[in-house]
């Protein structure tokens, strides 16, 4: 009977699990990871290049947003922008990782939003309360997928956040 081999490879077992973690971690850091070639967009997420791209915003949390509200969002290499709804706004994030992404801080405009009617005595939108959602939610983003002519934004937990339309043209 061999006595010992158990804890053994028991305790190397843990040694390299710890290594692993620890080099996973290590690529997680964004100082260790390789600077990107220019003109790429530290936003993807392994996909085609977003730069440039824009995108009209579909939904929050799967709630759609009502076809008579604009609100969209341009790439760039280092901040979003756009309209969110009453105000222009532009959003700055930082590379984290391979495929991550971190928001850094968000401006924008101070004008008072307005209701907006949808059909003659039917509900109103409050674009408030849309751009606040929108720009709270874009400020949780930790990640983002293009599939299609969509483009998705995840939480930092990993849930869906916000859907956007690829905009084409001049619409």
């Amino acid at each position: 009977m061999i006595t010992g081999l158990p804890t053994q490879m028991g305790k190397s077992l843990l040694l390299l699990t710890l290594l692993l973690a620890s080099s996973c971690l290590f690529a997680a850091d964004n100082e260790g990871a390789a600077p990107l070639p220019a003109g790429v967009c530290p936003l993807n997420s392994g996909g085609p290049s977003l730069l440039g791209s824009q995108w009209r915003l579909l939904s929050i949390y799967g709630t759609p947003v009502p076809a008579e509200l604009e609100i969209n969002l341009t790439v760039g290499e280092d901040a979003l922008h756009g309209s969110s709804g009453c105000n222009d706004y532009t959003t700055n994030f930082k590379r984290v990782g391979h495929t991550g992404f971190m928001m850094t801080g968000v401006e924008k405009g101070k004008d008072v939003c307005r209701v907006l009617p949808t059909v003659r005595g039917g509900p109103t939108i409050n674009v408030g309360n849309w751009e606040g959602s929108y720009i709270r939610t874009l400020q949780r983003a930790g990640s983002v997928q293009q599939e299609g002519n969509t483009l998705h934004f995840y939480n930092r937990s990993g849930e869906p956040s916000v859907v956007f339309a690829k905009k084409f043209g001049n619409s």
